[in-house]
């Protein structure tokens, strides 16, 4: 294969792949929020390893969510949604969202875990497989739906 060949395959998988990013906003949902669970981690790590001697380590954990929190909206405003809704308003829906989907999972655990016996480990799967999707349906009908 020539260099030219490999050159023009190459720069062809590359606008492939930069025409599935912008095309398809599920991408960027699944790709934003593995990014968003590793700075969670992060955030949490960072702010234990600073602070666990000084406060409380529910008051660490609520930190560390605050950040996370504001780091997703971000990423979901910038890279996944686009939108250009007032950020305060859109803020403050994905914080309402995000309690809500928290909610349901936490009712969700309980319901497999103590209701239906299924171990924890899947119902965390079973679980987090609906918060994915719940989470991006809210967030496109609610919390970055443009302003009516």
């Amino acid at each position: 294969m020539t260099t030219t060949r490999r050159t023009s395959l190459a720069a062809h998988k590359q606008r492939m792949l930069v025409t599935a990013w912008e095309d398809h906003r599920k991408l960027r949902f699944i790709a934003v929020g593995g990014w968003n669970t590793a700075f969670a981690y992060l955030a949490y790590f960072a702010v234990f390893a600073l602070l666990h001697d000084r406060i409380h380590y529910l008051l660490v954990s609520t930190i560390a969510h605050v950040t996370a929190v504001t780091n997703a909206f971000i990423c979901q405003r910038w890279l996944v949604f686009r939108t250009r809704t007032p950020w305060l308003s859109s803020f403050m829906r994905f914080n309402l969202v995000q309690l809500g989907v928290l909610a349901g999972s936490l009712a969700g655990m309980t319901l497999l875990v103590e209701v239906m016996h299924l171990r924890p480990f899947l119902s965390q799967m079973v679980v987090m497989s609906a918060a994915i999707v719940a989470s991006y349906l809210l967030n496109l009908s609610y919390t970055f739906r443009a302003a009516e």
